[in-house]
């Protein structure tokens, strides 16, 4: 969903629009609408009546998410100050649906998970949180800073964000973009393949780049992949993203 809105370059889409959209990419027509509306009910996406129809737009994860996708490596990487932020939490069995929120929405915002209760990041990124950082009854929320060494920090980075089997899924999926680049047609044509091509390679790769925290040098492995990632990503945008995007522009049109 957040690939199609990007290619639309729109902030709303009408329901007409997704529905032939996510046809495009294979979806049922049928399958398309029962999607809008689960992510409708998940909060995923808010919806309005206007002019006959209903015009959706993103919502809460999948908003913030889609908007860190679309900030990428254009964010200024933060310097090492000797401290990481962090968010410590203690949550009852009771209130489980709070600390999974909790968790994925700090996920998404930038945090990386360093042991159970215990969320750093390398600049204070809890405004992400929203009112997550009102937190129920009997949960225990609190900011703090924790002060390493650097080799201490990168080895805190390196577990909290799952850096070497992250750097390895960039690496491949660098891979496969380079090889699609390279045997790609000069022109590919203005239809719902290049769409749909677009979409494979980039819609899994483009999501877990979220994963990907904007670590400043001393805290990034040896052989990190994430500019290579991104260098694929955007050779793959330069070749497929113009076909892709007059198309999604002609669908809109014929509402």
């Amino acid at each position: 969903m957040p690939f199609l809105f990007g290619a639309a370059g729109r902030e709303e889409l009408s329901g007409t629009a997704l529905t032939r959209l996510l046809g495009d990419l294979g979806l049922t027509e049928a399958a398309a609408r029962a999607l809008i509306a689960r992510m409708r009910k998940e909060g995923h996406l808010t919806g309005e009546r206007r002019g006959g129809g209903t015009r959706y737009r993103m919502a809460g994860d999948l908003a913030a998410g889609f908007a860190r996708i679309r900030q990428g490596s254009a964010a200024a990487v933060p310097e090492w100050d000797g401290r990481f932020h962090a968010l410590l939490y203690q949550v009852p069995e009771g209130q489980r649906a709070y600390r999974d929120a909790l968790r994925r929405a700090a996920l998404l915002t930038g945090y990386g998970l360093l042991q159970q209760g215990v969320l750093i990041a390398v600049t204070d990124r809890s405004a992400g949180l929203g009112p997550l950082l009102t937190p129920p009854e009997g949960v225990r929320l609190c900011h703090a800073t924790l002060a390493m060494e650097e080799a201490e920090a990168a080895r805190a980075a390196y577990d909290a964000w799952g850096l070497g089997a992250l750097s390895d899924l960039y690496d491949r999926q660098a891979e496969s973009m380079e090889a699609a680049v390279r045997s790609a047609p000069e022109r590919p044509p203005v239809d719902a393949e290049a769409l749909r091509t677009l979409s494979r390679l980039l819609g899994r790769a483009m999501v877990d780049t979220l994963r990907a925290p904007q670590l400043p040098e001393p805290l990034r492995p040896a052989g990190w992949s994430l500019p290579r990632l991104q260098a694929a990503i955007g050779q793959v945008i330069q070749v497929y993203s113009p076909p892709a995007v007059a198309h999604v522009q002609r669908v809109i049109g014929d509402e």
